[in-house]
């Protein structure tokens, strides 16, 4: 994997992370805003409920309030208290987990016990009467609103036909009297709708700095996390290309030397046999080459526009007579005058392993098709062969580095492994697509290049 790839999956994990980050805080954010906004609605829905009850009226409980003296504070200060030996204080039974829970989501009517709650509520309400006419109008418990004010909210409340509704800063209840007739309650409630406003904001902001600060960290580390990976990588394609250099002298030895003795003793079994690997090794050493020019895009070839028909079936040409040779049929379905944006380097090698890879592994006396076709926007690349036993067979794998289908790895077929991943590399350097699949005995290798456009007059481009 090169650098370049290696920057991408960092940008790709700091979106996912960002993204991720982000939609956690929105999902607890709006949670925490829709629970407090549901306790306030049932808060104030119960205390409307309350007051409508009690026909407009709010009940004040009696307070009375003993004069104490200093002296006797100081008494009962004193005493002990025999089954707890505290001190004689005034106790408090404790608060259960049910009743507190009910407090924090607005469940219950336990405010309404509380000899506060009179004080602590802004409301006014009008009565009717079974006429329809005003019998009441109740604004004690209210500065802001005269009786003629409360006249024409309770007209607009009836008017709405909902029992249940909110206008400026008041929430309003409409319902049925028990002696006939109708009751609108106005809950001033400026206070909870400020509260849950602030929740709001508050989770906004905090949903906002959040994601900031989780970005900075992200990118800051991810950073930090990769330079490792980049470098290791860097070494790795470093050693492969200095190692394939420094083979090229003791293997040009070793041809040269075997080619003397060839010329002095005569071409037997073992020189042959010498010379055979030398080639192979040579082989092998420029396909590692490749490799990593392939993956730090160091061709320095520029696009152009390019006849990829033609290309293809040149490619093709040349492997006629070693098709021949292997007694296998190699023919084209070669769309004309296919136009792309490429590099005439790349699809030449691109063609070139798969139709070495065919005419390899292709059976005795098989067809081999090579294809160029066009559909919509997309340009296909293809080699198919005849390969009865390739049935139940991973075809992921045929990509990857030094893999062999045959685990013994046979090498009279002469492959090294690597081809199809060269392949792999020049199809992604388009952000092309790469497969193998098998059908009624043809195994078929192709690449799909998309983002593919007719071009104006003659032929197609990319």
């Amino acid at each position: 994997m090169n650098p370049q790839n290696i920057e991408k999956i960092r940008r790709k994990f700091i979106l996912v992370a960002s993204l991720s980050f982000f939609s956690v805080m929105l999902l607890m954010g709006g949670f925490i805003y829709a629970a407090s906004f549901l306790a306030t609605q049932s808060d104030i829905r119960s205390t409307l409920d309350y007051i409508v009850e009690n026909d407009g009226e709010i009940k004040r409980k009696k307070v009375t309030s003993d004069v104490v003296t200093s002296d006797e504070i100081t008494e009962s200060y004193a005493e002990d208290d025999e089954n707890t030996g505290s001190k004689g204080l005034p106790t408090q039974e404790p608060i259960s987990i049910k009743d507190s829970l009910n407090r924090i989501f607005g469940v219950g009517n336990w405010m309404h016990s509380s000899a506060e709650f009179p004080y602590s509520i802004r409301y006014f309400a009008v009565l009717y009467g079974e006429n329809g006419e005003v019998e009441a109008v109740k604004t004690s418990h209210i500065a802001a609103v005269e009786k003629e004010d409360a006249e024409t909210y309770a007209e607009y409340a009836l008017s709405k036909g909902h029992s249940f509704g909110s206008l400026d800063n008041y929430y309003f209840k409409v319902a049925e009297r028990t002696g006939g007739g109708k009751i609108v309650v106005y809950l001033e409630a400026l206070s909870q709708m400020n509260a849950t406003s602030r929740i709001f904001y508050f989770a906004l902001m905090l949903i906002a700095f959040g994601s900031i600060v989780t970005l900075l960290l992200v990118l800051f580390f991810s950073k930090r996390i990769v330079q490792g990976e980049i470098k290791r990588n860097e070494m790795q394609d470093r050693f492969m290309t200095n190692a394939s250099h420094e083979l090229k002298t003791p293997l040009a030895v070793i041809k040269a030397n075997t080619e003397v003795e060839q010329m002095l003793n005569g071409e037997n079994e073992w020189n042959r046999s010498t010379m055979q690997q030398v080639e192979r090794m040579t082989g092998l050493i420029a396909n590692l080459i490749r490799i990593v020019r392939a993956e730090e895009k160091e061709n320095a070839e520029p696009l152009s526009h390019i006849d990829v028909s033609a290309i293809v079936q040149e490619t093709a040409d040349t492997f006629q007579p070693v098709a021949s040779q292997e007694e296998k049929e190699l023919s084209c379905d070669i769309e004309p005058s296919v136009n792309c944006l490429m590099r005439e380097t790349d699809v030449r090698q691109l063609m070139s392993l798969f139709i070495d890879n065919a005419i390899k592994y292709c059976d005795e006396k098989g067809k081999i098709v090579v294809s160029v076709k066009t559909k919509g926007r997309t340009l296909k690349l293809s080699v198919s062969n005849d390969f009865a036993e390739g049935k139940d067979t991973d075809y992921s794998k045929f990509f990857e580095r030094f893999y062999r289908q045959d685990e013994s790895h046979n090498i009279e077929k002469g492959g090294y492994g690597i081809g199809l991943s060269i392949a792999e590399s020049i199809a992604e350097q388009y952000k092309g697509t790469i497969k193998a699949d098998w059908k009624d005995g043809v195994i078929t290798f192709s690449t799909t290049f998309h983002s593919f456009k007719q071009k104006s007059g003659k032929g197609h481009t990319v």
